[in-house]
This record gives structure tokens, C-alpha cells and sequence, in this order.
């Protein structure tokens, strides 16, 4: 199945923004800058929210000039558009690569996209929280991408109307409604700072979107399962 979807930062985008420095060349030197800019940028806006930072503080945090903030970006704007960018387009590539795996069910694709989206948010919850918590505050410059977004899941939940019988009869913005309950699942987490939390709300989170191709007691069983699976937390 191919999937046309933005995904949420995590992993991948760790190592696009933290990967070790080989030795400096021009091109080296220009990326790094770059990928410094991007964690500053990310950062501060988790800790400080978008309006309140500066292309002063962008600068300070990554130990760049403003000489080379601006020989990469017009904006804190503009840097800030790239970073949301870069974070979604890595965790839709970790995504889409989780879902390579052989002989996937549907309903195993829904449980391994949700659980690697989980994974990558709580492995960066800053990023996290600044792309999808902070972001629409930035105005019109990232609207139509975050619109995009909240629907991440649509194209790969639609495929299972094929699992239902009554497929067709389901509502057309259904797919859109469910998406946007895994956005907006953790946007509420990481608004209260409880990113780990959000893998403990999984197998809640994948009962809700699979009773409705699967029916209630199909989609218990695969939740309770996801649930089983996941790792316990260790009591000292």
C-alpha cells in the first residue's frame, strides 16, 4: 500500500538534527550550522512558545552569528517553517519504513503506525511539542501543512472500509475524524508535558479507530494484545 501522509517528529528527526560532525569541509560546516539553527529553533519554542522567541535567542542557543542565521533564513518565520517540515517529512519516512515489514495485515499496519508515531513523539517531546503544539501559532505560513497533518492517518485508515461491510455507508469525513483524534491525542499530552504518558493512552487509541471497521470486539482484542506487548515500567 502506498500512503500519501505527513508524519510526527521523532527519531529520524533526531538524527537529521544531531548527527555527529564528520570532518569539516564548506558543505559540513554549512549543514551543521543549519542543524543547530533547527534545534535551537525547536527547542526554544517548546520551552518559551513561537511568539516569544527571538531571532536573538535562536542565535545564542545554536553558538552561531546573526550573520549566519541570516545566510540561512529570512525569518525566525522561515526557520521555524523548515524545522516543521524537516521533523514530519523524517517521521513519515520512519513510518512508511516500520510499515515494510512483510505480510502486514491492515489492521497490524494501523497498530505498527500508531506505535512508531508514539515512539517518535515521546523520543523527542520537545520537537514534538513545538511542531505540533506551538505551531499553530505561527499564522498562515503553516497552516495548509499542519491542516495536513491532523489528517496524517486518513489514507491509511480509508483502506479499511474494505474490512467492513458496510465500508461504503460510512461516513465520508470518517477517516478525517479519526486522524485527527491521534493529532489532537497527542496534542494533549504534550500540552500538559506527559509525552511518555501517550504510549500508556495507545491501546485505548487503537481500539478507538479500529471498532470502527472491525467492530467493538475484534478491535478489544487487538488493543489488549498492543497492550500486552508493550514494555512494563520497572519498579525500583
Amino acid at each position: 500500500m502506498v500512503m500519501s501522509m505527513r508524519a510526527l517528529p521523532g527519531r529520524a528527526s533526531r538524527a537529521t538534527l544531531d548527527a555527529p560532525r564528520a570532518s569539516v569541509t564548506r558543505t559540513s560546516a554549512h549543514v551543521d550550522q543549519r542543524r543547530r539553527l533547527l534545534r535551537a529553533v525547536g527547542e526554544l519554542v517548546a520551552e518559551r512558545g513561537y511568539s516569544d522567541v527571538t531571532v536573538e535567542l535562536i542565535v545564542k542557543r545554536a553558538h552561531v552569528s546573526y550573520k549566519t542565521f541570516y545566510k540561512h533564513y529570512r525569518s525566525k518565520e522561515e526557520c521555524f517553517v523548515d524545522l516543521f517540515s524537516i521533523a514530519f517529512q523524517a517521521t513519515e519516512k520512519r513510518i512508511r519504513e516500520a510499515l515494510q515489514e512483510p505480510e502486514l495485515s491492515w489492521s497490524d499496519e494501523v497498530v505498527v503506525a500508531l506505535r512508531t508515531l508514539v515512539e517518535a513523539i515521546v523520543a523527542e517531546p520537545e520537537m514534538a511539542r513545538a511542531v505540533i503544539v506551538e505551531s499553530p501559532t505561527v499564522g498562515p505560513a503553516i497552516t495548509a501543512r499542519y491542516e495536513l497533518a491532523t489528517k496524517a492517518f486518513a489514507p491509511l485508515l480509508r483502506a479499511g472500509r474494505e474490512q467492513n461491510p458496510r465500508g461504503p455507508e460510512l461516513p465520508e469525513t470518517i477517516e478525517d475524524t479519526l486522524a485527527g483524534a491521534v493529532f489532537w491525542a497527542a496534542y494533549q499530552r504534550l500540552v500538559v508535558g506527559e509525552a511518555e504518558a501517550l504510549a500508556e493512552h495507545l491501546p485505548v487509541l487503537t481500539e478507538l479507530i479500529l471498532r470502527t471497521y472491525l467492530g467493538p470486539a475484534e478491535a478489544a482484542r487487538i488493543a489488549r494484545a498492543e497492550a500486552a506487548a508493550a514494555p512494563q515500567p520497572a519498579f525500583a
